[in-house]
């Protein structure tokens, strides 16, 4: 690895600042270039492009997670000579990866101070809102309809509740077909 731990980046060829997207479309240009199967003509070069594709590769799992490659950058400047993820280094062609069975014990690493969110939300900050405020309205007019013994007003509580609760079960749902959206238009 070097010194300033800029392998994997090297590797695909782009600067450590590059957006996720970039790192991907110079993952699949180097993949499309370098697959072994386009090298052919003699088994050294097929060896040699075998060699490269799995530096490729090893640079892509790191810098393609982002998990991975936030430990990386974290790793990376801090100066440390070989950033490591769970007992294993990050796919370093000069330095194998030392094979260690799994252990339920070990700890899982966790660093609080990474305030990345895990995904991001697709809801909209009313679609997060209204249902709890629709049932808290729900819930009071139906206690104070049924209090004071006004029928309309209670069946505008329970009509209120039951809506937002439909809303605030469908909420996940409209997250997730919003996420894979996404997922099939990037």
């Amino acid at each position: 690895m070097s010194r300033d731990g800029t392998a994997h980046y090297r590797e695909l060829g782009v600067d450590p600042a590059a957006s996720a997207a970039e790192v991907r479309r110079a993952y699949l240009k180097l993949a499309r270039e370098e697959h072994p199967d386009f090298h052919g003509n003699s088994e050294s070069a097929r060896q040699r492009a075998e060699e490269r594709m799995r530096r490729i590769n090893a640079a892509w799992a790191v810098l393609g997670d982002v998990d991975e490659r936030a430990d990386y950058d974290r790793a990376r400047l801090r100066g440390e000579p070989r950033p490591t993820y769970h007992g294993r280094t990050h796919g370093v062609a000069d330095e194998p990866d030392p094979w260690r069975p799994f252990d339920e014990r070990e700890p899982a690493r966790f660093d609080d101070r990474d305030d990345r969110p895990i995904t991001s939300s697709a809801l909209p900050s009313w679609a997060k809102t209204v249902p709890a405020l629709g049932i808290l309205f729900g819930l009071a007019a139906l206690i104070s309809g049924a209090l004071i013994g006004f029928d309309g007003l209670a069946r505008v509580g329970l009509i209120a509740v039951f809506i937002s609760a439909t809303m605030f079960l469908g909420a996940p749902l409209v997250a997730l077909s919003m996420s894979r959206a996404q997922d099939c238009h990037p």
